[in-house]
């Protein structure tokens, strides 16, 4: 598929970006073509020397970590392609979308776009989901904007889809709002198409794995995930989506659980190959369970009860 030509607009806003520095966030509907914007304001900006942490912000259709997940990349002029690009520091939220993960999802943000700033100040551009009807979807954007705190909000709509959003941004001090359409170009995808590409990515994450044991006594495991680990029949547990974090609550790996030794206090679960297991001091249990035999689709929800 060809890339999406820019229009002037985008242009343009970058240009303004450069004028009033300050972290950009990208909205829009599905299909809407917000990822690709969020990834042409990125490339213009490292191309014209400037330091851009792209904070990619949709756990479904993530492109620097795997579902599930949240990323952050830290890109200069040196960089070539966006494609493959690997990310820097990785935040966990566990499920493919942000509803009844909105308070995982706005920490996760919050926490990235901090991480990028410990030794340099960037230019920070967050993509997010296409999640934006609904009460649900519009505090989720609320809560998210007063936490990252953007100097430029921009909306890529076709109608005024966005504007619900944006009423509640436009007495926001030092706050500018962008609005733009669409490229003409981007393609739609189905639910199905999404369903595809998630499972895909499970597939790659997951392509040669490991059997990993845990000592449930020395690792972090807060109370509502230690209940919802020990009071779950073994059925509802095995294949569950682990997220296994360093000490600054980022991820290391994500796992897959296989066998829960309750009298031992032992959890055994899949992990890649190549992770340092060292790293792993806590827990998080993600919402959906995985089935690595599935050819096609073995990812399925879970609710709190399993």
């Amino acid at each position: 598929m060809n890339p999406v030509e820019p229009l002037e607009a985008w242009k343009d806003l970058v240009s303004g970006v450069l004028e009033t520095r300050g972290p950009v966030v990208v909205i829009g509907a599905p299909d809407s073509g917000k990822t690709t914007l969020a990834k042409f304001i990125v490339r213009e900006l490292s191309g014209r020397g400037e330091l851009v942490a792209y904070i990619d912000g949709d756990m479904g259709q993530s492109t620097l970590g795997p579902p599930t997940t949240l990323g952050m990349a830290m890109l200069d002029d040196r960089f070539d392609t966006m494609d493959g690009l690997s990310p820097g520091q990785v935040y966990f939220v566990g499920s493919t979308s942000p509803r009844g993960r909105g308070l995982e999802t706005v920490v996760g943000l919050k926490r990235l776009v901090e991480w990028s700033r410990i030794e340099k100040e960037p230019i920070a551009v967050v993509d997010t989901t296409g999640y934006v009807t609904g009460g649900e979807a519009l505090e989720l954007k609320y809560q998210k904007m007063d936490l990252i705190n953007p100097r430029h909000i921009v909306a890529v709509q076709r109608d005024r889809e966005l504007e619900h959003i944006l009423r509640t941004q436009e007495g926001r001090r030092c706050t500018l709002i962008h609005r733009l359409l669409p490229s003409p170009k981007v393609q739609r995808r189905s639910a199905e198409d999404r369903r595809r590409y998630r499972w895909r990515r499970f597939r790659e994450y997951f392509a040669n794995v490991r059997l990993h044991r845990i000592d449930l006594k020395r690792v972090s495991l807060t109370e509502i995930h230690r209940v919802r680990i020990h009071d779950r029949p073994r059925e509802h547990l095995e294949g569950l989506l682990l997220g296994l974090n360093d000490e600054d609550n980022f991820l290391v790996s994500l796992g897959l659980i296989e066998t829960l030794d309750q009298p031992q206090g032992l959890l055994s679960c899949l992990v890649p190959t190549d992770v340092d297991l060292e790293r792993i001091r806590s827990i998080r249990l993600g919402s959906i369970r995985i089935n690595l035999s599935e050819e096609t689709d073995g990812e399925r929800p879970v609710g709190p009860d399993g």
